[in-house]
């Protein structure tokens, strides 16, 4: 009885291949896994940004005045501002609130 409560409660969001597995503060290494192959699924590129570091934004033959005016931007920097976005939208929506204190002030997904 003691181990069906234990299997219950680490899967209590259950399997989705939709949206990532949802950390509460509990079985972080079971966590770490589970996320770990559903980004890998997800999109490769999009796991190395988690393990190493954002893309960097590759420059352009006449950089943006503003970097955040997108159309500026040439079809390779959207694409690392998109593969770095999507790292932090999984991070995001993998965690708890109370866990989001932890992470919101850092920069890269690395850090997070």
């Amino acid at each position: 009885m003691a181990n069906q409560v234990y299997v219950e409660a680490l899967f209590q969001e259950g399997t989705s291949q939709i949206r990532p597995s949802y950390f509460n503060a509990q079985h972080f290494s079971h966590w770490k896994v589970r996320t770990e192959i559903y980004v890998k699924s997800y999109d490769v590129k999009v796991w190395r940004v988690i393990k190493k570091s954002n893309y960097p934004l590759p420059a352009a033959a006449q950089s943006p005045a503003d970097p955040k005016e997108i159309d500026e931007y040439t079809d390779g920097q959207i694409a690392i501002v998109q593969v770095n976005a999507k790292a932090q939208n999984l991070l995001h929506n993998a965690i708890k609130g109370d866990e989001y204190e932890k992470i919101s002030s850092c920069d890269t997904t690395k850090e997070m």
